[in-house]
């Protein structure tokens, strides 16, 4: 009976790590698949904008085809993106039950894990290093420079944002020439 209890007892404590352990590789492994695409961002709150080493801010998504998008937080609607990754060149909103505005490139719903919820399409956050958090909280908050977000949308359509980049604004009337 006792080597029964020896045998048992470490396979009973393995057995739940092993689980962990897989589950932890597939999600990993989740993560870093989807298509990236460049969103143009906005600071969400200059009073606030920090949390720990998180930066907040508020998709400035480009030309919305259908409704305002800041208008639609905690609905089940989804995004539809229309461009060529990573730039994506005009959304349209997916809401349920409605017909889809044609082409989408990639559809972006709101990711049910995050802590921004069903807004995860309109603001979210992400982590930056401690020494480059007043720098990028100054450029959100300064209108010469446009912030702008790398997210990867995965195979269920959630949104990872991967990293937060600026580029000086151009003034309307001039011409921009953009290096991907």
């Amino acid at each position: 009976m006792t080597g029964y209890r020896r045998l048992v007892l470490p396979l009973a404590l393995a057995l739940p790590l092993a689980g962990l352990c897989l589950t932890w590789i597939w999600t990993e492994a989740e993560s870093r698949e989807g298509t990236e695409w460049n969103v143009p961002v906005t600071g969400y709150d200059p009073r606030d904008l920090l949390r720990g080493h998180y930066v907040q801010f508020r998709y400035d998504w480009p030309t919305p085809v259908e409704g305002n998008i800041s208008s639609w937080p905690g609905t089940r609607a989804s995004l539809c993106l229309i461009g060529t990754a990573p730039r994506v060149d005009r959304v349209a909103v997916l809401r349920p039950g409605r017909s889809s505005p044609g082409r989408c490139d990639a559809v972006a719903k709101p990711n049910p894990w995050s802590e921004e919820g069903a807004d995860g399409l309109v603001r979210d956050r992400i982590y930056v290093p401690q020494r480059d958090a007043v720098d990028y909280q100054a450029r959100l908050q300064d209108p010469r420079w446009q912030g702008i977000v790398r997210i990867r949308i995965n195979r269920s359509g959630f949104i990872t944002p991967q990293s937060l980049t600026f580029r000086r604004r151009v003034p309307q009337g001039s011409v921009r020439v953009e290096a991907e």
